[in-house]
């Protein structure tokens, strides 16, 4: 595990690029909607992904990092992982099309009591105590009390959360799948996580573009951009590529529901952005709800991994237990059964993964 400096620096980086980029993200695909041609969520998510594979050859390239070939298994892996990465990031983007950024941040803050269950299904953790049972609650209490006062929903009902639904699921699931990778998959340092996600997901979210026709128009849309709106979006590609990196920290240091979490409190940026630059945004009751969707976050306490039981370790050595799927670790060594796979950072004690 990292010391405490290197933990609160990752949380501290992780944070403000993740209330920034959700701005960003907002401030890009709301744009220009009044002009023939715009720059769809597909083709600026597409840049942003592109640039961050760009920024890892450029340091290959400096030598400020190196790369060794990927194995097959982290590509395997990755590869999964990086279909919910596509889909959650392609549904985040429709969904602030058309909605304002805090009720994503409601919809997101309601991701722990899911990722807390998954986390101790197959993460090795033990079920959420009394207290963070409580704190999860709250939040969802406060997630339903913004529900009843967005203006949106009351006039489109259901329908009005569609997208943002979709990636609700996806991202709960993404969370857990990220935690399981470093603590199958180890690679030389955090930047390699950064692209290989980035590389792997840049072709199957263009593909998803392209099919639904985000593509037809884009050298018009290009041509018709303004440069301060090539600068916001310039901005979302930067920040999009350093949240890639704190992100993969933090997740190799804190548990998946402590990093679902800290995406949460963060968004306290984000609303304060929100509201003093963007017209388009909750109410003052909507707001209140979604502050006690954060704070009563803030009360969570993360569950200690789950004891082994010597019994069982012994009953699957002699039933012949062995590496799964032929995946291997770092140092040659088979993982342990998927359900038992730590989800602390115990085991990037270089501060990589």
């Amino acid at each position: 595990m990292g010391s405490k400096a290197d933990v609160a620096f990752s949380i501290a980086a992780y944070a403000v690029c993740s209330g920034s980029m959700l701005f960003f993200n907002k401030m890009s695909v709301s744009m220009a909607q009044d002009m023939e041609y715009r720059l769809l969520p597909g083709p600026i998510s597409c840049m942003q992904l592109t640039f961050a594979v760009v920024f890892c050859a450029g340091l290959h390239g400096f030598g400020l990092v190196r790369f060794k070939r990927f194995s097959l298994p982290a590509l395997k892996m990755y590869s999964v992982y990086c279909l919910l990465f596509v889909g959650s990031v392609y549904a985040s983007m429709k969904a602030l099309e058309g909605s304002n950024v805090e009720t994503q941040i409601v919809f997101r803050s309601a991701t722990p009591l899911t990722v807390s269950v998954l986390d101790a299904l197959f993460l090795g953790r033990e079920l959420p105590s009394r207290k963070s049972c409580l704190s999860l609650v709250a939040t969802v209490l406060g997630a339903l009390a913004y529900v009843a006062t967005d203006a949106e929903f009351k006039v489109n009902g259901f329908q009005a959360y569609a997208w943002i639904s979709l990636y609700y699921l996806l991202i709960c699931v993404e969370m857990t799948l990220g935690k399981a990778i470093l603590s199958a998959v180890k690679l030389e340092g955090v930047w390699a996580s950064v692209l290989l996600t980035n590389g792997i997901s840049l072709p199957l979210l263009a593909l998803l573009a392209h099919t639904n026709g985000e593509f037809d128009h884009f050298s018009e849309a290009a041509a018709a951009t303004k440069p301060d709106q090539w600068a916001v979006i310039m901005a979302g590609c930067v920040t999009g590529t350093l949240i890639g990196w704190s992100g993969w920290r933090c997740r190799g240091l804190i548990s998946a529901t402590s990093y679902t979490l800290v995406g949460v409190a963060n968004k306290f940026l984000t609303v304060l952005l929100a509201v003093f630059f963007l017209e388009k945004h909750a109410s003052a009751p909507g707001i209140a709800s979604l502050c006690l969707c954060i704070l009563a976050s803030t009360q969570y306490e993360q569950a200690p991994l789950r004891k082994k039981d010597p019994s069982s370790e012994d009953q699957t050595a002699l039933l012949g237990g062995g590496p799964e799927d032929g995946l291997e670790l770092a140092n040659g060594e088979p993982p342990p059964p998927f359900s038992k796979r730590r989800a602390s950072g115990d085991q990037t004690a270089n501060g990589g993964l």
